[in-house]
């Protein structure tokens, strides 16, 4: 297949979160499998300059209508691969800022045109390139508008869309860049698309909800959140839209793969010592540099829960920070805890790190180093998220024998199988259903317990999390019959 991946972020290039990962990893997947694929993204001068890339192709003229006039923007060309290629918008005047989306926490007033202004450019793109793609695949609210741009006058008569599909992967419902219905002019669409049936989203335009309801498949990065997205609950005002197409069969949901090549306990470079499911030697020698690193009492005996994180309300911090002050008085754990966000929880985390030396390490920040060190190092890694779309920390841990202690809830439930001690050779972690303090710790105490006193189910536990195919070839092969579904 011809795909047509249409990104607002991709790593290496720019990257605020796990967009950015999948919009690197799935296409390479792709092509390796055989499919053409096209990666569309914007340029970002302030941040891309830095990597000095050597671009394999330039086209000056881009022509983009954009409101009642044509703008003109740039191509630049990067070939990853024989099969895969990365296409960079460069429009300085919606892309040359400091941060993809906001400044120290305020979204860019002009947001709206600057993405609907690249989902007009990525179509632009494909009749100036000479694509003629099988499949354009949107990604959250920044190119939803892709798929309403196929269904419409504009773009229907170009032979280049003849054989097209659209597909429009929901990453994060939470996030859906609705903006004031004036801003339909910068779309070139008529008011006929603003109905409930498109564009029209409370009086407002609602450009994630005119992807869901044009898009001739939808999917989430999870079955899980693809059902709990249909509850008022998780579905952030969008599940009757939601409703709508799963009932005509449209939505599904698909489990994120990892990157088996950077998350290897047998060759990660961040690691002081290597280790397999067959041999876990080098595990013991990652806990005492870990507890080394954090200031953490050198003992390999004692259990350590490590955390990567956000410090934010979907991550279920707060409730976190709850459960760690009854551990820290009543039990003998230790904790390494990597991540940075709200001010008031950087404020509690400070305060368990002077009360509990020896017992609570604490990093504010981000530091991949030390993100690698605490899944090897630790025994097991926590996620008490409010609502998680797929989530990839589980799956890290699973790999390096780190068992997960999760909330169940969307991708998290998809991945972790809860500990059975009849059968640990089926179980991969430990998971709790209620989302409060108590809970949690007592989830805490129950995977200790299990460490301490049951040494064998516990390795048992280990070996089938590192058995595990997270690869994103497996979930490439998902796609590739999404994309066939999106032709019937």
């Amino acid at each position: 297949m011809n795909i047509v991946w249409v990104s607002s972020e991709a790593h290496p290039f720019a990257k605020t979160g796990g967009l950015a990962d999948v919009s690197h990893a799935l296409p390479r997947a792709l092509a390796a499998r055989g499919h053409n694929v096209s990666v569309i993204m914007p340029y970002y001068p302030q941040i891309m300059n830095r990597l000095h890339l050597k671009f394999t192709g330039e086209y000056d003229l881009l022509g983009v209508p954009f409101g009642e006039k044509t703008e003109w923007a740039k191509i630049r060309e990067l070939k990853m691969g024989e099969r895969w290629t990365f296409y960079f918008i460069e429009f300085n005047r919606f892309y040359d800022r400091p941060a993809l989306y906001d400044w120290f926490g305020n979204e860019y007033s002009d947001n709206g045109q600057r993405f609907i202004f690249l989902s007009r450019a990525a179509m632009q793109a494909v009749l100036a390139l000479g694509l003629h793609p099988d499949i354009i695949h949107c990604n959250d609210w920044h190119t939803a508008l892709c798929s309403v741009y196929l269904n419409s006058s504009l773009y229907w008569d170009y032979p280049h869309f003849k054989n097209c599909r659209s597909v429009l992967t929901i990453h994060n419902i939470g996030y859906q860049g609705v903006y004031h219905k004036s801003n339909l002019l910068w779309t070139g669409l008529g008011w006929e698309f603003f109905n409930y049936h498109c564009l029209e989203f409370h009086d407002q335009i609602g450009l994630l909800k005119a992807g869901i309801m044009t898009s001739h498949m939808v999917n989430t990065v999870s079955p899980t959140y693809a059902e709990e997205i249909l509850s008022q609950e998780y579905g952030f005002n969008l599940d009757s839209s939601l409703r709508n197409r799963a009932a005509q069969g449209r939505l599904r949901g698909i489990i994120n793969g990892i990157d088996d090549a950077e998350w290897n306990p047998a060759s990660d470079h961040y690691l002081p010592a290597h280790y397999h499911r067959d041999n876990l030697g080098g595990k013991a020698v990652c806990k005492a540099a870990l507890q080394a690193e954090l200031k953490l009492e050198q003992n390999p005996n004692k259990p350590l829960f490590g955390v990567v994180s956000r410090f934010a309300h979907q991550k279920g911090i707060d409730v976190l920070v709850e459960s760690l002050e009854d551990l820290l008085i009543n039990d003998d754990y230790q904790f390494a805890i990597l991540g940075a966000g709200d001010p008031w929880l950087h404020s509690r985390f400070d305060r368990l790190a002077a009360l509990y030396p020896g017992k609570f390490g604490l990093f504010i920040g981000y530091n991949d180093r030390l993100a690698h060190l605490i899944e090897a190092g630790s025994d097991f890694f926590v996620m008490p998220s409010r609502y998680e779309p797929c989530g990839l920390n589980q799956m890290y841990s699973m790999r390096y024998g780190t068992a997960p202690v999760v909330r169940s809830t969307g991708g998290l439930a998809d991945t972790v199988i809860n500990y059975d001690r009849v059968r640990p050779w089926e179980s991969t972690g430990f998971r709790f259903w209620d989302l409060y303090p108590k809970a949690l710790s007592g989830t805490m105490r129950w995977a200790a317990s299990v460490y301490q006193n049951d040494k064998d189910g516990f390795y048992k536990m280990q070996y089938n999390g590192m058995s595990r195919d997270f690869s994103w070839n497996h979930t490439a092969s998902e796609y590739e019959k999404l994309y066939e579904d999106a032709h019937k």
